[in-house]
């Protein structure tokens, strides 16, 4: 007879997988076509994420129905949309914390980042590790395609429309001086706009050249030194898949050359652990729409749990 199913954990506390199917913050891959990242939860579930994490919980919590042709110029796309997720993932993140769970998103896009920070700044003051190939850190207006998933630093961080930056009041969800953000790779030059470049309005940023000038972890510890670690209730990670080299993970919606190996992927999640403050984690942009033998999320599912279980 077999005892109890052992759960998972993650700095020491079972795990609250929260699957977040959103592709709100995404511009359509083509005219009329939705964005596949809102199948990623499901895709992710085939390929065996609940078994090798075994959560204590699973919460899902389904987005709005996808506007393919809601944009304009300037503006947020899907934006009463992404408010009203934001808003119940914040409520998922905040009943995850309340129970000692680690909250754990499976994205969907980067837009999921606005409620992740929303739960966790109702009830206290955390810093954020943001690993992402892309730096995020625009307006709407430096937007070619309106798309949420794009701006999502510069919108946690308090810079952007009040309709997703100052739910409740609670501008801004994550100060700046609190955010390492490491791993960004695209270097593309945007239209000026009023609002500092990352580099200059951030705790500490590092691109992927620069992530690599000493031993990753190393690099890390001293960017979070920059925060004010001590006086922070607890560190999130946002994770955006397409940190990672294209080789090993070309299904995401903005590919580029390069990126990072998954074993300095999981040297950084170590290196958050190490804080002691890890509090949460969030992945995103994986689409299975790109992933057709389900190769890819086989892979990123051994390992996420390589990476992050204890």
């Amino acid at each position: 007879m077999s005892g109890p199913a052992v759960t998972g954990t993650i700095a020491g506390r079972a795990i609250a997988l929260i699957e977040a199917p959103s592709n709100l913050g995404l511009k359509p891959p083509a005219p009329g076509k939705e964005p596949g990242t809102r199948r990623a939860p499901d895709a992710l579930r085939r390929a065996g994420l609940h078994e090798v994490l075994r959560p204590a919980t699973v919460t899902r919590i389904e987005a709005a129905p996808y506007d393919p042709d809601e944009a304009n110029a300037g503006s947020v796309r899907n934006v009463a949309g992404i408010a009203d997720y934001a808003l119940r993932l914040a409520d998922a993140v905040g009943s995850a914390r309340s129970a000692g769970l680690f909250p754990l998103l499976m994205g969907g896009d980067c837009s999921i980042l606005i409620g992740a920070m929303l739960g966790l700044r109702r009830g206290g003051d955390y810093g954020l590790v943001f690993i992402d190939g892309h730096t995020d850190f625009y307006l709407p207006e430096q937007s070619s395609t309106g798309g949420a998933a794009g701006l999502d630093l510069a919108l946690v961080t308090g810079w952007g429309p009040g309709e997703l930056t100052d739910l409740e009041g609670l501008r801004p969800y994550v100060r700046p001086e609190h955010v390492v953000a490491i791993g960004n790779r695209d270097h593309a030059p945007r239209r000026p706009a009023a609002i500092p470049a990352a580099a200059d309005a951030l705790g500490c940023y590092i691109d992927l050249a620069a992530a690599r000038q000493a031993p990753i972890d190393e690099v890390l510890r001293r960017g979070l030194a920059t925060t004010g670690l001590a006086a922070l209730d607890g560190i999130f990670a946002h994770c955006d898949v397409d940190v990672l080299d294209n080789e090993v993970m070309p299904a995401v919606d903005s590919p580029q050359p390069g990126g990072l190996s998954y074993d300095e992927l999981a040297t950084l999640f170590a290196a958050v652990r190490a804080t002691g403050k890890f509090a949460g984690l969030e992945i995103t942009i994986f689409d299975p729409d790109l992933d057709p033998d389900g190769a890819i999320a086989e892979r990123l599912v051994r390992e996420l749990a390589r990476a992050v279980l204890d």
